[in-house]
This record gives structure tokens, C-alpha cells and sequence, in this order.
């Protein structure tokens, strides 16, 4: 935020130019009609036709043509349930986890038209913040502390049965938790790696850290986001080199771009701010594209690369990429909750009122 001040001070008489000159020449996301109204903040994207959402009012999605067509496969009873983690490994074998009363995960294994309970918390305090898996086999969950400790369980059987990660619970700050906002808040990597976003508490934001499949943790404190009742940390992405995103902000001030984004070097153990332009609001996911995408201009016979794109932030007030993280530019004003990166490298988008897109220069 200092520096786009600074730049805005030295630049006043061209500024208009250089942000044209920044803005996207093609649109990025293309809308696709779900018929839904739901809000989807639960996303899942197989490739670039096939993918799975799911949202409020307990509704679950699936298309298999690109978005062109959906079918909707309803879990009995979850009507005004909130639907907002998900892992799908085909177009058949799927979990949803809830946010909320009653706290559960879900499992299909032919394509939502028959769902078992594979694990329940009877705690009223019990709330579901993100839900994810290494590989295949081995999966990652974590909620809001019950009793100031961090309530996480691992499956090892594709999510057929949970269990607790940690004999020795880890203890939070009063009234520090997880965002259930995009199914982002958890991070996995590697064969054991695991990080928890986090906020609620007054200071700075903080990220949990575990090596060990969540048996042990360590904080890692992210100084340019602070953490508050509506403000953290609400998403985190990585790239295979280990430089690392968080973003994030107070959802109470969507158009606030002050403290929404920190960023850890590979091999460093402290956060900073971004060199350049930050997103332009509350973000609440970010994702690493292991393919960039590369918008162009020009005619058709004599095509002039603009620029590669590497990360995606979205929020309510719209979407940034950016080719290193550290500067910013728009690629929309299209409203977004959360982001998925498909196996083939396609991006996937979802939001309120039923709206998903796929993203891309065409």
C-alpha cells in the first residue's frame, strides 16, 4: 500500500495510461449457468469439463461438459445446511464437509446419489473450516477450537474413516480459528506437510505449521495481515519452488487493500509485505497455476505476449493475477469466493447467486 501511494505521487500526470495498460486486453472468466442460487464456497475441479461444487443450502453440484449443463445431488436433510469443503477424486467418488450444525462429512461413491456419514461432532462448538488430501489415500481436516484446542483429524482410507491428527492437542489464543470462506484456509503439501490459516484473534495473523501430518505444530507469525473477529488469514497457496501466499484482509471491508496479503520467500521463516501492487480488497482464496496462462494482443497474424500469469487472488470486489506475486493487476470485477486448479492446469471459479466460471484468455 506504501508503494502504490508513492508511485501514485510520482506518476500523477501518466497514471491513467500505466493502468490501462495493465488491465486485462481479453476477459478471464467466462460465466457458466448453473441454475442454482446457492452460494458456492466449496470447489473442485477435475479438468476443464469436469467439476464438482458446493454451497449453501446444502447443495452439491457436478458438470461433466464444462459448465454448460449441471445436475444437482442433494444430501436428505441439509436444506439449510452450509456446504463448504469438498474433495472429489472422479466424477463418482466425492466428500462434502459442513460448516456448521450438524458437523459432518459426507461421502459418495456413486456420484451423490447415495450419501454415507463418515464422521460427526456432536459438540455444539463443532464448525468445519477446510478439508483436504495429499494424495489419494491420505486427507487433512480441521475446525474452530473447542475449549481453546485446535480440533484437526487425518483419514488414511480416502476418507472412509477420521481420526484425531495429534495425541497432545495443540492450544490456540482466545478466540483464534480457522475461515471456512473458500475451502483454502488449509494448505497440504508434500507427503506430511500441512499448514492451518488462521484468525479471530486481536494482533497479527498467524499460520500453524506441521511437518508431521498435524502430530506436532509451530506458529509462524505473518506480520503484515492482522488478525481480528472478521480479519486473518483466509486462503494460502504455494508454489512447488516453496514461495508461499497468504491473502486475506476483514471481510467486513471488502474494499479494504490495506494488510490483505503477506508473502514467505523459499527458505525463509518471515513474511512480507508484496514490492508492488497489492490485490484490491479482502481476498478470500489464492491459487498457484503450475501452467501460467498467457494472455496476448495484437492481430491474429503478428501476436505480441503481454504478460504470464503464475497466481490468482479472488473476493467480492472482484480478481487479480499476478506473474510473481508481487504486483497486482485486475482481471475482473466479477464477485468470487473461491478458486480450484484442475490436474490439466484449467482454473475453475465460484461465488453467491449460483455463479461459477472458468477462467482463461481467449
Amino acid at each position: 500500500m506504501i508503494v502504490f501511494i508513492r508511485l501514485l505521487a510520482l506518476w500523477v500526470g501518466v497514471l491513467p495510461a500505466v493502468l490501462s495498460a495493465q488491465e486485462p486486453s481479453t476477459p478471464f472468466w467466462k460465466l457458466v449457468p448453473t441454475g442454482s442460487t446457492a452460494s458456492f464456497r466449496g470447489l473442485h475441479a477435475l479438468d476443464r469439463q469436469r467439476a464438482w461444487a458446493c454451497g449453501s443450502q446444502g447443495t452439491v453440484v457436478r458438470t461433466l461438459d464444462g459448465g454448460e449443463t449441471w445436475t444437482r445431488h442433494a444430501i436428505d436433510g441439509l436444506e439449510q445446511t452450509e456446504l463448504r469443503s469438498i474433495h472429489a477424486w472422479s466424477t463418482t467418488e466425492i466428500v462434502v464437509a459442513t460448516a456448521g450444525t450438524p458437523c459432518r462429512i459426507y461421502r459418495s461413491e456413486d456420484a451423490g446419489a447415495s450419501w454415507a456419514i463418515v464422521f460427526e461432532d456432536v459438540d455444539p462448538k463443532a464448525f468445519l473450516d477446510g478439508l483436504r488430501f495429499w494424495n489419494d489415500d491420505h486427507g487433512f481436516v480441521f475446525g474452530d477450537p473447542v475449549g481453546n484446542q485446535l480440533a484437526a483429524w487425518i483419514s488414511r482410507d480416502r476418507g472412509r474413516t477420521w481420526r484425531a491428527s495429534s495425541d497432545a492437542p495443540f492450544r490456540m489464543r482466545d478466540g483464534e480459528a480457522g475461515f471456512a470462506a473458500s475451502n483454502s484456509s488449509l494448505l497440504v503439501y508434500g507427503d506430511r506437510s500441512v499448514w492451518i490459516a488462521l484468525g479471530g484473534a486481536e494482533g497479527i495473523a498467524h499460520v500453524l505449521m506441521s511437518g508431521d501430518a498435524g502430530k506436532t505444530w509451530r506458529r509462524s507469525p505473518v506480520a503484515p495481515i492482522a488478525s481480528g473477529k472478521s480479519a486473518g488469514i483466509f486462503s494460502l497457496a504455494r508454489s512447488p519452488d516453496g514461495k508461499a501466499i497468504a491473502v486475506g484482509g476483514d471481510y467486513l471491508k471488502p474494499d479494504w487493500a490495506d494488510g490483505n496479503i503477506a508473502i514467505l520467500d523459499p527458505g525463509s521463516a518471515t513474511w512480507r509485505m508484496p514490492r508492488e501492487r497489492p490485490p484490491r480488497g479482502y481476498r478470500s482464496s489464492v491459487v498457484h497455476l503450475p501452467t501460467p496462462f498467457r494472455e496476448h494482443s495484437g492481430t491474429t497474424d503478428r501476436r505480441r505476449e503481454v504478460r504470464s500469469l503464475r497466481w490468482i487472488a479472488v473476493g467480492p470486489s472482484g480478481s487479480e493475477g499476478s506473474s510473481d506475486g508481487e504486483d497486482w493487476y485486475p482481471l475482473s470485477d466479477e464477485p468470487f469466493h473461491a478458486l480450484s486448479v484442475a490436474l490439466d492446469g484449467s482454473v475453475w471459479a465460484s461465488g453467491g447467486s449460483g455463479r461459477i466460471a472458468i477462467g482463461g484468455f481467449n
